[in-house]
């Protein structure tokens, strides 16, 4: 539900960086899947999750940027800060974790993913919000509390794997405690 990093597509000035032609098509591309996918999960939670035009314009996207990341995979890899720069990266991550492909093309980026931020070309909290992604669509308790729902009324996380220790998963992902997470969450989506 919640969206992380920029839209604007500019890294900031002390991390923007000379890419390749490629890696500012691909950047290019990857920030284009994001705008779009931002506007409609806007439109489609001020729905109220009810707007069946919206959730197949969602689904339509979501099958087309699968399709182009699996090339990119394919060819260049994960696309981390060194391709695409930080803010196309961000969106790389949010374009799978946000998706509905295979659960098993989900475990393949993560793996690649992982591999990304061991090098420190992606940020760790990003291996935290697709391993949360995961787990809650496996019917499995989630590790870092990055995901949420709607219950009575109010946005609450999904069931956390041992709560009592989840702010110190959370600190070493580079995460903010849960309970500011959800604070802005909160106010970011407003329930009533």
């Amino acid at each position: 539900m919640a969206r992380h990093g920029s839209r604007t597509g500019k890294d900031s000035p002390r991390r923007q960086q000379t890419l390749t032609r490629t890696g500012r098509a691909l950047r290019d591309q990857l920030l284009r899947f994001d705008r779009l996918d931002g506007a409609l999960r806007e439109a489609w939670v001020a729905s109220r999750f009810r707007d069946s035009a919206v959730a197949r314009q969602l689904e339509a996207l979501d099958a087309a940027g699968i399709a182009w990341l699996r090339e990119v995979l394919a060819e260049h890899g994960w696309p981390g800060r060194t391709l695409v720069g930080a803010a196309a990266s961000e969106a790389a991550c949010r374009l799978v974790q946000h998706s509905t492909c295979a659960i098993h093309f989900q475990r393949r980026c993560l793996r690649m993913l992982q591999d990304a931020a061991s090098r420190g070309d992606v940020p760790l909290r990003q291996v935290a919000y697709l391993t949360d992604a995961i787990r809650v669509r496996a019917g499995k308790k989630q590790l870092y509390g990055t995901k949420f729902r709607e219950v009575d009324g109010e946005l609450v996380p999904y069931p956390l794997e041992k709560p009592d220790t989840v702010d110190a998963r959370r600190k070493r992902m580079e995460l903010s405690s849960l309970s500011l997470y959800a604070r802005r969450l909160r106010q970011r989506f407003p329930t009533s």
